[in-house]
């Protein structure tokens, strides 16, 4: 319960915060090309509740290239504001495992069984791990950290997951390899 409340009071801030810069981020990517600002992805998340994740649209055309404004936003993570909405609707938290694609889980398996046991997050040990390799890592081996992650959850790894999210996002500028 209290992770939830920390979740709300820092998803709410943060959007509050980052507004500004959310439309301008929105405005610039409608007027570079077309389509919406905003793409939803399905994601599956507790229980194995399909959801849509939201993140400012990084690629156009057909098929998808990477634009120059969304390679930039991608490459700072600012791609992920929109997923602060979904941190404030319950989809996700801030740290948790990576909410995966749908075809990737595998629920009869008892990792993803441990994985849709709690709410994924924005980030965690997962994304950390694997950092620029994440996309390119095989999904068997990016469950390993996020299964750990489970097994050993407390307020003070999320902590220390969130103070290593923060040092990342400064020191590299972004959280997952470049687009």
């Amino acid at each position: 319960m209290m992770k939830r409340i920390v979740d709300l009071l820092v998803a709410t801030t943060l959007l509050v915060v980052l507004l500004p810069v959310a439309v301008i981020i929105a405005i610039v990517v409608k007027l570079g090309s077309s389509g919406p600002a905003i793409h939803a992805s399905r994601r599956v998340g507790k229980g194995g509740r399909i959801f849509a994740h939201y993140r400012f649209r990084t690629m156009a055309g057909q098929p998808p290239e990477a634009t120059r404004f969304g390679r930039a936003i991608g490459n700072l993570s600012l791609d992920e504001i929109p997923g602060l909405w979904n941190v404030i609707r319950g989809d996700l938290s801030l740290i948790g495992p990576r909410a995966a694609k749908p075809e990737e889980v595998v629920p009869a398996d008892t990792d993803w069984q441990k994985v849709l046991s709690v709410r994924p997050g924005l980030s965690g040990l997962g994304v950390i791990t694997f950092l620029n390799i994440y996309n390119q890592t095989p999904v068997g081996e990016r469950i390993k950290p996020e299964v750990y992650y489970i097994e050993h959850r407390s307020a003070s790894l999320d902590i220390r997951l969130m103070a290593k999210t923060l040092f990342l996002l400064v020191k590299l500028g972004h959280l997952k390899g470049r687009v």
